[in-house]
């Protein structure tokens, strides 16, 4: 019987190696992240649309376009594995932007909207009294 280095409360240099992220991987996924960061970028610093939507739809596609080259390429070159890595680095950085963005946004209506007969201090400035 095998010794199963995750199993042997010696061998911990065996088990944290075991837990290692290779080289590849870590890098597909750190560059679908990085375009989804940019592509998440571009859109919001064109939101809201001042004339025309063409340069968030521009964004939009050409990431989703440039993340579909690169899987194929990666999947026909490297492994599989890395290709998959590309999409779940992307998907988590478009994830994680709309998240801190609704967040961000969602506390700002609540403080807008928050009844002033429950106590909330909505503002720290001084108002003119009227007279």
């Amino acid at each position: 019987m095998t010794a199963d280095p995750l199993l042997d409360p010696t061998d911990v240099d065996a088990a944290v190696d075991s837990f290692r992220i290779p080289f590849d991987l870590a890098a597909t996924g750190t560059g679908g992240f990085t375009v989804g960061m940019v592509t998440a970028a571009v859109v919001y610093a064109a939101y809201p649309p001042v004339h025309t939507r063409g340069p968030i739809i521009i964004a939009g596609v050409a990431s989703v376009l440039l993340i579909a080259v690169l899987y194929l390429a990666l999947a026909r070159v490297a492994r599989l594995r890395a290709a998959d890595w590309l999409i779940v680095g992307y998907v988590v950085a478009l994830v994680g932007v709309t998240g801190v963005v609704m967040a961000v946004e969602g506390m700002q209506f609540l403080r807008d909207h928050v009844p002033s007969h429950l106590g909330v201090t909505v503002a720290t400035v001084a108002r003119p009294r009227a007279g």
